[in-house]
């Protein structure tokens, strides 16, 4: 028998005994943003996340007992006490993963793909990196198949999706040419770094009534020159920064001799949110959109009739 022939079978007898395996032991499969399988035998119990709003889906699921390692950011919106931090988002330490010896490690696209392969030789790894809310509600979902708790997962989609329906409802009789035009900028340096097509935000902007601008662009977070920024001139701009910070951004967009050029700024339409609503796609993805839509349209929407 030929030595191929022979790698073969023993590649199917592996792949039967894992099956059987899973079958024996109700293996949960899930497919992750990456396209990767990723295959749990026994309910994950020690989970590892590696940015902050996937330690926000954790928690919203109730898991935080679950979770054994975190990054030294994930404390800005979550509980993180007694958790080892692995590192930042951007430099995860993959030898204190190890130690941990998690059964699943929660990661997250962009800066980390390069660390996948080193992730998945630790653990069985879930890459998330959404393009759309509904992307997120999907991870939401496997997250809570791998973790056994499918209930409070469908449970939390739900409500979001009432947040949805509410937000559509009042955008209804909008009509198409009123809907403004948005960009997502990282503060006024002229090299703009903005959310592209593939930034979950695209879709936030959307669902919020307006219109990204660079929503066209094949990536998640391009870089852009500001002068086709200001011939896009968009009505709105959505920069992130903490509640005491709002006055100061504002000022400096103001004080920028070129963003004070564009007409949102010029109207006072610079919209500031901190970094944990406008960044993290999480558990509470629907509410950052009726947030944005209370930003765009405050006629329309206001806390009296659109919570």
């Amino acid at each position: 028998m030929k030595k191929n022939e022979i790698a073969g079978i023993m590649a199917a007898t592996a792949c039967l005994a894992f099956l059987g395996g899973c079958l024996s032991n109700r293996c949960t499969t899930v497919q992750d943003s990456t396209g990767a399988r990723v295959a749990l035998q026994q309910p994950a119990a020690r989970i590892v996340s590696t940015v902050p709003s996937n330690t926000e889906i954790l928690y919203a699921l109730g898991l935080k007992d679950q979770v054994v390692g975190v990054t030294e950011y994930c404390g800005k919106t979550c509980d993180t006490t007694g958790k080892i931090i692995v590192g930042g988002w951007v430099n995860p330490n993959c030898e204190k993963i190890r130690a941990l010896k998690p059964d699943l490690i929660f990661a997250f696209g962009g800066a980390q793909r390069k660390r996948l392969d080193q992730f998945r030789a630790i653990a069985p790894t879930y890459c998330f990196e959404p393009t759309t809310v509904e992307e997120t509600f999907r991870v939401i979902r496997d997250i809570g198949r791998l973790t056994r708790r499918a209930p409070e997962a469908k449970e939390i989609i739900k409500k979001q999706k009432e947040v949805l329906v509410r937000v559509q409802a009042g955008l209804f009789a909008l009509p198409s040419q009123d809907r403004l035009r948005v960009a997502r900028v990282f503060g006024t340096s002229t090299n703009v770094t903005t959310a592209g097509g593939r930034s979950f935000l695209t879709d936030v902007i959307k669902r919020a009534g307006g219109e990204n601008i660079f929503g066209d662009e094949d990536d998640d977070y391009p870089q852009v020159s500001f002068e086709r920024l200001a011939a896009l001139n968009p009505d709105v701009l959505i920069v992130h920064g903490e509640k005491d910070e709002v006055k100061k951004k504002k000022v400096a967009f103001r004080e920028s001799a070129a963003f004070s050029k564009l007409k949102a700024v010029q109207n006072d339409r610079v919209l500031v949110y901190s970094c944990a609503d406008i960044c993290h796609p999480n558990a509470a993805i629907a509410d950052t959109i009726a947030m944005v839509a209370r930003g765009l349209y405050p006629g329309i929407f206001n806390k009296d009739n659109h919570e």
